[in-house]
């Protein structure tokens, strides 16, 4: 019995060992991928959102053509999954 209790002990240790260095690993993985963004894609410029909050995209900025297109899609979408 208590052989088998020392092997699980030890089974318990190296398991916990193993996931607390993946996790320490991981750490250091993000920090460097966060290290490498901000460092090499600093210079990208993002062209603002001009939405107000809670109202989304407005509806000028996707063209009619566009909008019937979605809408014949969605009615055939529907019409043939009735």
């Amino acid at each position: 019995m208590n052989e088998e209790m020392t092997q699980g002990v030890e089974l318990m240790l190296t398991g916990m060992g193993i996931v607390f260095l993946f996790l320490v690993m991981l750490i250091g993985v993000v920090k460097l991928m966060a290290y490498c963004v901000t460092t090499f894609a600093a210079d990208v410029n993002v062209a603002p959102v001009s939405a107000t909050p809670g109202q989304g995209v407005s509806s000028n900025a996707i063209s009619p053509d566009v909008t019937a297109a979605i809408t014949a899609a969605v009615h055939q979408h529907r019409a043939k999954h009735k």
